[in-house]
């Protein structure tokens, strides 16, 4: 199973800021299954940003495709409204999606489960939204992808229950990481097979003779 499509621009990892999505190196495929509220994914999602992709890019002369999976954890119930929010930008401002991830993980304590006890899901969403503005994404348009419609009813006048105009994409990404047997953060996957040697504490020239092994 390989991302649909509607996700190549938004959840494609580009190092360097020149390149264009439509330009990215279509060969080896590298899954980066993370989850926003992980300390572990914002460890190896900033690493592999700033250190470990470049030195790939640099040094080792094959093609990859570096590739964000979004993997909500329950256990945290504030995960699920950051992915939400992350998901709001993918609809709205695909190419802003890569720079709303990186400041989600680098102020994920924002939303630890200690800092959210007593916020509603309508304040947290509000916090998630003006981030997303602070990398260029409209708050206005994230708010409106995010809320639910309260007045939304049945024929019989009871709750839908239906969600909001994320819920349809993180049933995707969640039904994507468990088809593929994914249970915990972070996980790499190359050309969609688990490369468990690989964590968040690899050194940049570790991972990639760890790839290089894995795509020989």
């Amino acid at each position: 199973m390989s991302l649909a499509p509607r996700f190549g621009v938004s959840h494609t990892i580009l190092a360097s800021k020149a390149l264009e999505p439509s330009s990215a190196a279509k060969g080896n495929v590298v899954e980066l299954y993370l989850d926003y509220c992980c300390p572990f994914s914002r460890k190896l999602y900033v690493k592999w940003v700033k250190d470990v992709i470049p030195v790939i890019e640099k040094k080792l002369d094959k093609k990859f495709e570096f590739k964000l999976l979004q993997v909500a954890q329950p256990w945290h119930p504030s995960s699920i409204l950051m992915h939400e929010a992350a998901l709001a930008v993918a609809q709205t401002e695909p190419a802003r999606f890569q720079d709303f991830s990186m400041a989600l993980f680098e102020k994920q304590r924002t939303w630890f489960d200690e800092n959210c006890f007593n916020k509603t899901r309508r304040e947290i969403y509000e916090e998630l939204a003006s981030l997303a503005g602070e990398v260029g994404a409209s708050p206005d348009q994230i708010l409106r992808a995010l809320t639910i419609d309260e007045h939304k009813l049945d024929e019989q006048g009871q709750a839908t229950n239906t969600g909001n105009k994320v819920t349809k994409d993180l049933k995707y990404f969640t039904r994507y990481h468990r088809q593929n047997g994914v249970h915990m953060t972070p996980t790499v996957a190359v050309n969609g097979i688990i490369l468990g040697t690989i964590g968040s504490g690899n050194a940049p020239e570790e991972v990639m003779e760890l790839l290089d092994g894995a795509t020989s």
